[in-house]
């Protein structure tokens, strides 16, 4: 797992962007100057946007594990963030070993309580400032840190190969001027697995389940390839089905019986606030909003809105956890990102954490 596929929060105050600007100084190529950082957007809305592979969890060695630590574990395991580093900052602040001990078991159980392998997670007590300012025991401690997260760590995409396939349907075409079992062409964009002529695939989503298309071909560019895979841009022509039954945006193309059409789930959002390009909501009337899935939008009421633990009736933005009912059924699973649309404008990103029908 590289760092550019981890999110660093803690925190405010706990030396959070410190640690990111030192770890773009020992990560810059040789003889190149380190990488300007971009403005540190909200961890929140990083862990539900771009569900990163892993998460350094920055704490200050003079207050350990605190209620927001907690808070940002809880909800990078609902998002299925997979593995967790802990970078303990200031540990100049706390000298004695038997001490750090201490604080080191508590950061395991933690970890361990919401869903972690406590036990195996790699903790390092360092100071970013001294690492950042080129002194070898500071840099020595992000160092290991980053050597933490390498070994047999995979990148967020490594497994896309190996998982049952999948595609959204972008568009339909029925091509009058080919032979009449090559006339249907669905076309779209990989999103995992792989296809290949022959395979008998399932439409899924706006419509009856079990519905099933064979793939006669597969075109890429005016080129017939054996098989395309995870982020190909392809043509599926398909036999099996009519133009008039033929799949349609919005749905999915998949192996049969690995993904399901669902209407109610629940979700962890981000709600942009207003000055962020947001927008202000009041929940208490159940508003509708527009949610866009992979090629499509549908409308869903928002039934439960939560936020810092409790139920809310408005938000003027940040992280929230929603239920929301659909008025049509798409393709969805645990994990399956989203965006939200009021009035035709994008209020914030979120990911599904539990599909309830």
């Amino acid at each position: 797992m590289r760092h550019e596929h981890v999110e660093y929060a803690g925190e405010p105050g706990s030396g959070t962007s410190t640690l990111r600007a030192a770890v773009a100084r020992l990560t810059a190529p040789a003889g190149e100057r380190p990488r300007r950082l971009p403005p540190r957007a909200p961890a929140e809305k990083t862990l539900i946007s771009h569900r990163p592979a892993g998460l350094v969890l920055v704490l200050d060695a003079g207050t350990g594990m605190t209620a927001r630590g907690g808070e940002l574990l809880d909800l990078a395991r609902r998002v299925g963030v997979r593995h967790v580093s802990v970078f303990v900052n200031k540990s100049d602040l706390l000298p004695d070993p038997e001490l750090r001990e201490v604080l080191r078991l508590e950061i395991r159980e933690s970890l361990s309580a919401h869903g972690y392998a406590g036990g195996a997670a790699p903790i390092v007590f360092g100071s970013a400032r001294g690492a950042l300012a080129g002194d070898t025991e500071g840099t020595e401690a992000v160092e290991a840190l980053l050597r933490g997260l390498a070994p047999g760590r995979p990148g967020p995409d490594d497994d896309t190969m190996n998982r049952p396939f999948l595609m959204p349907v972008e568009d339909t075409f029925h091509l009058k001027d080919r032979p009449a079992s090559r006339r249907l062409v669905v076309t779209g964009r990989v999103e995992r697995g792989t296809v290949r002529p022959g395979d008998v695939l399932e439409v899924v989503g706006l419509g009856e389940p079990g519905r099933t298309v064979t793939v006669t071909a597969v075109e890429r560019f005016r080129e017939s390839p054996e098989t395309a895979a995870a982020g190909d841009n392809v043509g599926l022509v398909l036999g099996g089905t009519t133009p008039e039954a033929a799949p349609e945006r919005g749905q999915v193309l998949t192996t049969p019986g690995t993904a399901t059409a669902h209407t109610i789930f629940e979700a962890e959002a981000y709600v942009l606030p207003e000055d962020d390009g947001g927008l202000a909501m009041t929940f208490s009337g159940r508003p509708e909003a527009q949610f866009h899935f992979r090629t499509t939008a549908v409308t869903g009421r928002i039934t439960t809105l939560h936020q810092a633990g409790t139920v809310r009736e408005s938000t003027r933005g940040g992280h929230v956890s929603l239920t929301v009912r659909l008025t049509a059924p798409l393709a969805m699973e645990t994990g399956t990102p989203f965006s939200m649309r009021v009035s035709g404008k994008a209020i914030g990103p979120g990911v599904v954490t539990r599909v309830l029908a």
